[in-house]
């Protein structure tokens, strides 16, 4: 789901970083050859280097690493491009891949020759986006991207009043410094304004409405997201909203009530495709040291 090397992506061979950039991936691709499953790798901002100058050649020289790893074309979008990237996984069910970071990124990003991307606009991601899902409009779909569409995390606006007590525990969890006042001024602003990485911004809020103008217009659809070190799962009629970003490490979010489910626990979601058309939305976390399942949600058909 992205922020698949932190903390910023593979740099160059002859680059502070690398060797333990490649550790990291090697890590992870010795456990997937072992578990002979398909794998598909998507892009996210600690990718593109936490969204900074180097960014492209650091996800370029990631995809490459990866993708040479495995023997197999599993880094979708590729070439630094946004996307969209469908993938038939069987006769009814279609994957979406988008670089959201691509949207939001702010120095050199693809074509860095000509024809790298066939899109190079977020106008020519839409109208792709939308082509898409008309071709595709009686199966199932999941769209996965890095970046969550909503979200009551850290990116999402969400502070304990620990955050506004002790604000620099956000940078050193042993940083106990009281600072009421002023620390309150830094969860304000990521929740009214925000960074770029966080939903509050204009332009992540632009990618947002974009993306779900398009979505309105189909059924059957479920968006699955990282960014954010928690579980989160919303249903919004017929659209299903997945943010599975808890594989390391932990981050707060506010308790949702059903339909919705979040929790704060290292874990991940699994979608089960069966047969007569339904799907099972599992989340399960690791609760005193075991792995149990915390959430289930049953689509029972085509909607």
């Amino acid at each position: 789901m992205g922020d698949n090397i932190y903390p910023g992506g593979m740099p160059n061979k002859t680059e502070k970083g690398r060797v333990e950039a490649e550790e990291i991936i090697l890590y992870q691709l010795n456990r997937l050859k072992q578990s002979k499953a398909k794998t598909y790798y998507i892009p996210g901002n600690h990718d593109w280097n936490k969204g900074k100058k180097n960014g492209l050649s650091h996800v370029l020289n990631e995809e490459k690493f990866i993708e040479e790893g495995l023997d197999d074309h599993s880094f979708i979008p590729s070439n630094g491009c946004p996307g969209p990237v469908d993938v038939a996984i069987s006769d009814n069910l279609v994957l979406i891949a988008i670089d959201t970071q691509w949207w939001l990124h702010q120095y050199e990003k693809s074509p860095i020759r000509a024809g790298d991307c066939k899109e190079i606009t977020t106008v020519d991601v839409i109208k792709k986006l939308k082509v898409i899902l008309a071709k595709n409009e009686e199966k199932h779909i999941l769209i996965v991207g890095h970046h969550p569409l909503m979200s009551k995390g850290e990116h999402g606006g969400f502070r304990t009043l620990k955050s506004h007590i002790f604000p620099l525990t956000n940078l050193n969890k042993n940083l106990y410094l009281p600072l009421p006042i002023l620390g309150s001024f830094y969860p304000l602003y990521r929740s009214w304004i925000g960074n770029i990485q966080d939903l509050a911004h204009p332009k992540y809020k632009k990618m947002i409405k974009d993306l779900q103008t398009v979505f309105e217009e189909h059924k059957n659809l479920i968006y699955a997201a990282g960014h954010e070190h928690n579980l989160q799962y919303y249903n919004e009629g017929s659209h299903h909203y997945i943010v599975s970003g808890s594989g390391s490490k932990l981050s707060d979010v506010k308790k949702l009530k059903s339909p919705n489910f979040s929790a704060k626990h290292k874990g991940y979601f699994k979608l089960s495709y069966l047969k007569n058309g339904s799907i099972l939305i599992d989340s399960y976390g690791i609760v005193e040291g075991k792995e149990k399942l915390l959430f289930r949600k049953r689509i029972l058909s085509l909607e």
